[in-house]
């Protein structure tokens, strides 16, 4: 009976090998604001495809990815394989920008007759750099009921004075007034320090929560240490209260928070690495991407995303820990897990390491057929290391083309207390890569490359 499945489904497969489809538009008529678009899909490759008439390459796997350019309104493709023929509209809202005449003044800050005071409303409240809710702008990230002074407001954003030289940006809808709440200024009243043995703890207590960032690679050199700026103390009113924290070797990742008036830096130390075994006992969280309803990505043969990075994160769980690692998972069936719930397991388990496990694709601009290779992203400074090392070992032990290492505001990374990182193997949207994803080997390569990444950025540690 069991043979009897196999053939089925072997037969099933051919079946499939030789179906039109498209996985990509999702729908036969759709309505997008862009000049450009794609198709994405799998044909038989022994028989011409066209769409409208155009032959598209067939990739041998069966997958094809073809790009389009869309005039304004209704687009139609017809898409033809021997027999098969399918019908998509794809209608464009998209229209170029008018010829500017007088071009207009920059909108400009409208600045308050004095400084109000606000509080942030929520956990996690960015602060940023600029007034634009994207991009690498964050400059700290806030707890409930922090004090701020705001100046003036420009759009969405009020305006942050932190001292008489610095000034940064916060969302109107992350901060609000209460009457109730304790005065901008605050006191430090103590400090103490722990060292744990795996941690260096300070704790400062305050009269009241106050501004803070922390400031990685503060020392002579920008190499190592951090540094903590508090604002808003009442002894240094229009400057930033300045402390340095000296650190012998590379972050292992720290968390900062208040918890009541209480802050608390906590700087993870550097583990114990072995010359011989160096992620023997290094405890590494492994995040498969999506899951559950969360399909993420579709690849040109109608494969998830989330199917593939879950493949390739068990296979990376066995490859560390058959180096000695111990290794947590986000995830280990198909279910979906909230990056909340990612963030929460990796930092409860104070893991040295995380490693997100992702398929690549494009929005309606990039063409698919342009773009190929493995990428790493990092938020901290600190995980730029380990990205690099990562795909350097992707490049040279599955043969990936260098997509680059990149920093990235994604949250499992930016919210991680740990060297994190995010590893996009390949484009499920290019035939090419699509077709290496979903090969096995190809997967299990790419495990035991990323292991061999971290362990090969662990042994540049090891004291000779």
């Amino acid at each position: 009976m069991r043979y009897l499945f196999l053939i089925v489904i072997l037969f099933s497969t051919a079946l499939n090998a030789l179906a039109l489809e498209v996985v990509y538009p999702k729908k036969e008529k759709v309505t997008i604001n862009c000049k450009t678009s794609f198709f994405v899909g799998s044909a038989d490759a022994k028989i011409p495809l066209t769409i409208n008439g155009v032959t598209v390459p067939v990739h041998k796997s069966g997958g094809f990815a073809y790009f389009v350019k869309l005039n304004h309104g209704e687009n139609t493709f017809n898409i033809q394989s021997g027999g098969e023929t399918l019908v998509y509209k794809i209608h464009s809202t998209w229209k170029p920008a008018p010829p500017v005449k007088d071009k207009k003044p920059a909108p400009q800050v409208k600045v308050f007759s004095t400084p109000k005071l606000v509080y942030t409303a929520d956990d996690k409240t960015p602060i940023r750099t600029t007034p634009v809710s994207a991009g690498i702008n964050r400059i700290v990230h806030l707890q409930k009921g922090v004090p701020l002074y705001i100046d003036g407001e420009l759009g969405k954003f009020y305006r942050v004075t932190l001292s008489s030289n610095e000034k940064y940006w916060v969302a109107k809808n992350s901060v609000k007034a209460d009457p109730e709440a304790k005065g901008g200024k605050s006191a430090i009243i103590s400090k103490s320090f722990t060292d744990t043995g795996k941690h260096l703890v300070y704790t400062f207590n305050l009269s009241n929560k106050t501004p803070y960032i922390v400031k990685e690679n503060c020392d002579d050199d920008f190499k190592n240490g951090l540094g903590l700026n508090f604002y808003n103390i009442m002894t240094k009113p229009d400057s930033p209260y300045e402390l340095y924290f000296p650190i012998q070797h590379q972050l292992f990742g720290y968390n900062a928070e208040f918890k009541d008036d209480q802050f608390i830096l906590t700087i993870r130390k550097m583990p114990q690495i072995s010359p011989d075994n160096p992620l023997k006992n290094i405890t590494v969280t492994v995040d498969a991407g999506h899951g559950g309803n969360e399909k993420g990505a579709i690849g040109c043969l109608g494969d998830f995303e989330k199917d593939i990075t879950l493949d390739v994160a068990l296979k990376l769980q066995k490859e560390l820990r058959k180096l000695g690692a111990n290794v947590i998972m986000t995830r280990e069936t198909d279910e979906k897990v909230s990056l909340k719930k990612r963030v929460e397991i990796t930092n409860e388990s104070d893991s040295s390491i995380f490693v997100s496990i992702h398929g690549n694709a494009l929005p309606d601009h990039l063409n698919p057929l342009e773009h190929r290779g493995t990428s790493v992203y990092y938020y901290y400074p600190q995980a730029k290391g380990l990205a690099l090392s990562i795909l350097n070992a992707l490049n040279s032990e599955a043969q990936t083309k260098n997509d680059g290492v990149r920093q990235g505001s994604l949250a499992v990374v930016r919210n991680t207390n740990a060297l994190s990182v995010l590893v996009e193997l390949a484009y499920l949207i290019n035939p090419e890569d699509n077709a290496l994803l979903v090969n096995e080997k190809f997967r299990e390569k790419c495990a035991k490359a990323i292991a061999h990444g971290i362990s090969n950025y662990l042994k540049t540690f090891v004291v000779q």
